[in-house]
């Protein structure tokens, strides 16, 4: 059977756009590698955790307007995340939020009219010894928050991003895997849906108005157009080959920056980080897992770990027992606790290395020097065939932008486009 399109991906931006082309009347069938929907998006449900919990994306990042609109849609409910964030040096719980040289860095960053990258921009203006600590607490927040290597990011677009990190932001009741399961329950009720999971796409041949997806296990997918939706990670790899080879699409892949991260969930038997504050947001510090939330406003035994950026991508291949363990040591340096105790305190724990999911290979994009022009290539189609979508195609590393681009890369295939490239 060859379908009007194929979707690579049911993650958010696959799902989006399956809805959107459904909707439009498209015969479409979608493609997932794994064995459910989601991609970076996958609330659990597991014994030892006292409440349902987030293995990938787990905030909203402001009153954001598509992800809003889908809860509203779907009947979902949302909270406010509460806490206070918490800065800890050296096990020293900080009283300022900030480095005391923090304002004359945001005032040299105001003044930038040249993107430069975060290395170059700490290096030609705060190479002074007395700014070691400025200049390491601006790489953690950047590998931590945007999953970056400074030698890569830009400095511009991360000055945009930090102007709104004091916004509120959300968690939804029950897991993110909320708004999947509606996006997934408006694509299966169409007739024009065929969904294919564990159908991990090998190879794409295509032809002006024609394609033929290849998958590991010898199925052959025909249709006229497809989009894919992949990670940038999995792009990037080149476990996806393209026949003919793309071209300008397969350097803008390239460029783009694609984050590593590790999360880490803990359970223990107390709240006993409530004797240090009673109302921890967030850990920022400059442990080896610098990055540490609670559930706030939910009264939850469990903390959650967040390694992010180059320093996660070298740990990818440790074993779960040395991750765990480089876990505690942080807890302890931040609440002076001994390990053994702490040990003792857990009742259950899950590490997520989204380096090693196969057909994720890392977190979300950052936006590096290039991103920029690399996103304009990725949203043109090849051919007016080949139609690329995901968070990637858009700066904000988010859910929201996964969502945005779905339903851009749907509207662009439906209105027909005639701005072709040579892929």
């Amino acid at each position: 059977m060859k379908y009007d399109v194929i979707i690579v991906g049911a993650g958010a931006a696959g799902l989006m756009a399956m809805r959107d082309l459904l909707a439009a009347g498209y015969n479409v069938c979608l493609l997932e590698a794994g064995d459910i929907a989601g991609g970076r998006i996958e609330t659990i449900t597991e014994d030892g955790f006292d409440m349902p919990v987030e293995t990938g994306s787990e905030f909203i990042h402001g009153k954001l307007p598509v992800t809003f609109k889908l809860i509203k849609e779907a009947g979902l409910s949302y909270e406010v995340v509460k806490g206070d964030m918490i800065g800890v040096q050296n096990g020293v719980w900080q009283k300022e939020e900030h480095d005391e040289h923090w304002d004359e860095f945001t005032r040299q960053l105001d003044k930038l009219k040249t993107d430069l990258s975060i290395h170059e921009f700490l290096n030609k203006y705060f190479s002074d010894p007395k700014y070691l600590q400025l200049r390491q607490s601006v790489q953690r927040f950047a590998e931590g928050f945007d999953l970056a290597d400074i030698s890569k990011a830009s400095i511009l677009s991360v000055r945009e991003e930090w102007k709104d990190i004091n916004q509120t932001q959300y968690r939804l009741r029950g897991g993110y895997t909320g708004i999947i399961n509606y996006l997934l329950e408006c694509c299966t009720t169409s007739s024009n849906a065929t969904i294919h999971f564990s159908a991990c796409v090998t190879k794409i041949a295509y032809s002006k108005g024609h394609v033929i997806v290849y998958t590991n296990d010898q199925r052959e997918f025909a249709a006229s157009k497809i989009v894919i939706t992949v990670s940038a990670g999995v792009l990037q790899s080149g476990t996806l080959r393209f026949e003919p080879e793309l071209t300008d699409h397969a350097v803008a892949i390239n460029s783009l920056g694609f984050g590593a991260v590790i999360k880490i969930l803990l359970q223990f038997k107390t709240m006993f980080w409530k004797e240090y504050a009673d109302n921890i947001g967030f850990l920022l510090t400059n442990e080896e897992v610098p990055t540490w939330w609670t559930q706030l406003p939910i009264e939850s035994n469990l903390l959650t770990g967040w390694l992010g950026g180059p320093r996660a991508a070298e740990k990818a291949f440790e074993t779960e027992e040395s991750l765990l363990r480089t876990s505690l040591q942080s807890l302890s340096g931040i609440f002076h606790i001994p390990v053994t105790v702490l040990r003792e305190q857990l009742t259950h724990h899950k590490i997520i290395n989204w380096q090693n999911k196969s057909f994720i290979k890392g977190g979300y994009c950052y936006n590096s020097l290039n991103s920029e022009q690399a996103r304009k290539v990725l949203s043109t189609p090849v051919g007016d065939t080949l139609y690329f979508a995901g968070e990637a195609l858009l700066d904000g590393g988010m859910v929201e932008d996964a969502l945005k681009s779905g339903r851009n890369a749907a509207t662009r295939l439906i209105t027909q486009p005639h701005t072709q490239t040579q892929g």
